[in-house]
C-alpha cells in the first residue's frame, strides 16, 4: 500500500510525458530525473528549485476544534475555477470551516504526510514581474497584439504559463524566445 506522499507523486506524474515526474506552467517546464527543464528543448531551466506541498501550503491559516487541528484551504482551490491538482486529493477528507469562512478544514497530519512531494517549481523568470502579456510578445517580435492573439487562439505558440484573473495569459521570456527561434529557423530558405 502506497503512503500519502507517494500516492499523491503518482497522482500528479503526468500521463502524456511517461519520462516526466511533474509538469507545470501551462506543460512548458517539465520535471524529470529530478531536475526542471523546457518541454520545447529539454534545457534545464536556469535556477529552477523544487516547490514543495509542505512550502507551498506553509502559510495557510490553521485552526483547533475539538477533534484536532486543522488546515484551512481556499474552497476555489479544491474543485473551483483556481483548482489545484495536487489538492484533488482533499475532497473526501474536508469538512466546511469553523466560523461560515469560505474555506474547507483538512487534518493537519494529512498535509504533513504529503509535505515533502513536489508539486511545481519555482524560477527567476517565473517572477510576476517578468511575465509577458500578448503586448510585450508582440512588441518583441514586431507584430501586432492581435497577431499574437491569433497566434494564441490557434494554438501555434507554446501555452500561457499562467492565466491572471481568468483572462490575462501571461508568458515567460525563455519559452517565447525558444518558440520563436523555432518559427524563424522554419522560414529560412534553405540554402544549396
Amino acid at each position: 500500500m502506497l503512503d500519502a506522499g507517494a500516492e499523491l507523486e503518482a497522482a500528479l506524474r503526468p500521463l502524456t510525458w511517461p519520462d516526466a515526474e511533474l509538469v507545470a506552467g501551462g506543460g512548458n517546464y517539465l520535471r524529470t530525473g529530478g531536475i526542471w527543464v523546457y518541454t520545447a528543448s529539454r534545457r534545464p531551466v536556469p535556477g529552477a528549485q523544487d516547490v514543495t506541498f509542505g512550502r507551498r501550503y506553509a502559510g495557510a491559516a490553521r485552526a483547533a476544534r475539538d477533534d484536532g487541528e486543522y488546515v484551512l484551504l481556499d474552497r476555489d482551490w479544491l474543485d473551483g475555477p483556481e483548482a489545484r491538482p495536487e489538492l484533488r486529493w482533499v475532497i473526501p477528507l474536508a469538512t466546511l470551516a469553523v466560523d461560515g469562512e469560505p474555506s474547507v478544514a483538512v487534518p493537519v497530519d494529512e498535509i504533513l504526510a504529503r509535505s515533502d512531494v513536489v508539486v511545481g517549481l519555482s524560477a527567476p523568470e517565473l517572477d510576476p514581474s517578468a511575465l509577458l502579456t500578448a503586448s510585450a510578445i508582440a512588441r518583441l517580435l514586431g507584430v501586432t497584439r492581435s497577431t499574437v492573439n491569433a497566434y494564441h487562439a490557434r494554438q501555434q505558440m507554446p501555452p500561457p504559463v499562467t492565466t491572471l484573473s481568468q483572462r490575462l495569459p501571461l508568458w515567460t521570456r525563455p519559452v517565447i524566445d525558444q518558440w520563436a527561434a523555432r518559427q524563424t529557423r522554419r522560414r529560412r530558405p534553405l540554402t544549396p
